[in-house]
């Protein structure tokens, strides 16, 4: 049974091999303010997505799923209690960084835009400053309130 729940300290090794497995970036997270929400079998990670919150302001970070649970929904759930997480915690706006998933981000309701245009405080992150290529792709979510499903909230 797949269980979902907010990651401690424990589980920053293990989301930190998911991330590497999937040439996520993960050198940041010991020392970054960034809310994991992991997906679980028994105890074993198979998923995890981060938050870094920056007032109403959110980046997502380090969505992954190990290839063995992949095309089963549990992407999917992750994001979407990423989004109730995110409205319980006042954020209004999700930006990220992406090399790879463009399509699946824009079919979940996220605009392309220019680096330039992402918030001061988003530009300054490490995830925009060092750890993306600036080759990455800039995607935007506006009203993540209106995206959240209402039994997450």
């Amino acid at each position: 049974m797949i269980t979902y729940t907010l990651a401690d300290k424990r589980d920053l090794a293990a989301i930190s091999l998911l991330l590497k497995i999937n040439d996520l970036p993960f050198s940041d997270i010991q020392e970054s303010a960034i809310d994991f929400i992991v997906a679980k079998d028994d105890q074993q990670i198979i998923g995890c997505i981060g938050l870094e919150k920056n007032g109403s302001e959110g980046l997502l970070r380090s969505f992954a799923v190990d290839h063995n649970f992949q095309n089963k929904g549990f992407g999917k759930e992750l994001y979407d209690r990423l989004l109730a997480y995110g409205v319980q915690h006042d954020i209004k706006t999700l930006h990220l960084l992406t090399t790879t998933a463009k399509e699946y981000f824009m079919k979940v309701g996220f605009r392309l835009d220019s680096r330039s245009n992402a918030p001061e405080i988003i530009q300054k992150s490490k995830e925009f400053s060092s750890l993306c290529p600036s080759s990455s792709t800039y995607m935007v979510l506006e009203n993540i309130s209106k995206q959240a499903p209402a039994f997450l909230q």
